[in-house]
């Protein structure tokens, strides 16, 4: 693919002008890289490159062209992305629905592998056997969880939100506008509804996460989405993979945008993303859901220098066996015993599902309100 050569030399030139500076330039006057360009240097600075630069394999025209091209995709962040082979094939792998566990209190807990055409359907044979007015709460987790088809976003919502509700619409500069409502007729209103989000919490999942939120239907927990609540188009490329641009986005009631920094939550939680994953993708996802709200910890065996720390003046020794202590030191009073010293033996190899641990209290906490 050869690019123009305007194209070419507006690419050079924002490159370069982050890296182009006077000794004279205030400090607080540094490029932001939204400014406009000055585009009547744009020849000069591509023959100069040509010829003398240092290494004049690296602005061969493929290398510039790559250069150019990489400075664009850039540029426009998650709105443009190339897509290989393998990541394209394995985009909503997972089932509809990955898990599902009654927890105590009568609160549902149901996580989703992917948001497919199928899933509303497969949702609603998951509560089937649990009518949603015996429910305490519903914990619907998004997390992990990407979709491409802004109508599945929309059936699934169905589910927890009136009919004839507006949820949102998809907006494009060279598209007719595509309003999507609540067309199913038994929606679940009543039950208390909580929605786990994370960092990989994307496309059509975002928006389902943020008409909840807009239609104040559900407390979002977790971490920031990830601002992909867009329609692309997906071009192919040599080699099987795809240029995949946004050309219209999700706009909420009211003019709120999640593209392109994303939805954010009621209730922050900071957790590390590789944890979650671990949790909730690896090889003890299946695993109960309490075993994975309690921090797995192991502990290791003390020795006779570090029970006589951790018990102080509670431990009963051998005197014979033990070295007398300098004189200073028998005046002075033993050191504090509290519950850290005690245990500072357990090591916490994997903490708990923090977001869950939280919608957890916060539906408890409402039961206990409507008790009262």
């Amino acid at each position: 693919m050869k690019l123009a050569p305007t194209f070419l030399a507006a690419a050079l030139c924002a490159g370069a002008s982050g890296l182009i500076a006077s000794d004279d330039a205030p400090k607080s006057a540094a490029p932001t890289g939204t400014e406009p360009l000055d585009l009547s240097n744009l020849s000069a600075v591509t023959a100069a490159l040509r010829s003398v630069y240092l290494d004049p394999s690296a602005v061969t025209d493929s290398k510039l062209n790559e250069a150019a091209a990489r400075g664009m995709l850039g540029r426009l962040g998650i709105g443009a992305k190339i897509l290989d082979a393998k990541s394209a094939a394995a985009r909503n792998g997972g089932p509809d629905i990955a898990k599902t566990e009654m927890l105590g209190e009568q609160i549902f807990y149901v996580r989703l592998g992917a948001l497919g055409h199928d899933t509303a359907k497969a949702l609603d044979a998951a509560l089937g056997p649990v009518p949603c007015e015996k429910l305490n709460g519903i914990i619907l987790d998004l997390r992990f969880v990407r979709g491409d088809d802004f109508a599945d976003a929309a059936d699934m919502a169905g589910r927890f939100v009136p009919k004839g509700a507006p949820l949102f619409t998809l907006v494009g500069a060279k598209r007719a506008a595509r309003s999507f409502r609540v067309s199913y007729e038994k929606p679940c209103t009543v039950t208390p509804l909580i929605v786990l989000i994370n960092r990989e919490t994307a496309g059509s999942a975002e928006a389902l996460a943020a008409a909840f939120g807009n239609q104040q239907r559900a407390v979002l927990i977790g971490g920031t989405t990830a601002g992909e609540a867009v329609d692309r188009v997906e071009l192919p490329l040599t080699g099987g993979g795809k240029l995949a641009l946004a050309v219209a986005e999700i706009v909420m009631p009211g003019g709120k945008k999640i593209f392109p920094r994303g939805l954010e939550p009621d209730v922050p939680v900071k957790v590390d993303l590789a944890l979650e994953r671990k949790l909730l993708l690896g090889p003890d996802a299946q695993k109960s859901l309490r075993a994975s709200m309690e921090p797995k910890v192991t502990k290791h065996r003390l020795n006779e220098a570090e029970l006589v720390r951790a018990l102080g003046a509670d431990v009963v020794v051998d005197k014979s066996k033990v070295k007398e202590a300098p004189p200073e030191s028998k005046t002075s009073a033993p050191p504090p015993v509290d519950k850290e010293t005690r245990n500072e033996n357990v090591k916490v190899e994997q903490p708990a599902d923090v977001a869950l641990s939280r919608a957890l209290d916060i539906l408890k906490g409402l039961r206990i309100l409507r008790r009262n």
